[in-house]
């Protein structure tokens, strides 16, 4: 990934995942598509749902004002979780898919 910061994009192992996810080449451009597109509403409602977390946990005193990192801990969490569950080796393509390599 480049550092550029206008080209921040899907990082490149997750974009492997995501194109070897795609059920044909013909649905290829669709699968990359939604992806951006899921990223992106991600990319949009995260600051405002953990400016909201903070601010939150700090006015009602939850757990010491310490509440939106115990969410954020478990975000993780989640994520190493799903993260762990993905196949270390990519599998078999049919034929007529384009090589990775």
């Amino acid at each position: 990934m480049r550092a550029d910061p206008d080209h921040w994009d899907v990082p490149g192992a997750t974009l492997m995942y995501i194109s070897s996810a795609a059920p044909n080449k013909r649905s290829l451009g669709t699968t990359n598509g939604l992806a951006h597109a899921v990223a992106s509403v991600q990319r949009t409602i995260a600051p405002a749902v953990a400016d909201w977390l903070f601010a939150f946990s700090i006015e009602n005193n939850v757990l010491g004002g310490n509440f939106v990192y115990f969410v954020l801990l478990a975000l993780v969490c989640v994520a190493l979780y799903i993260a762990a569950k993905l196949p270390r080796n990519m599998w078999k393509r049919d034929v007529g898919w384009i090589p990775l390599t």
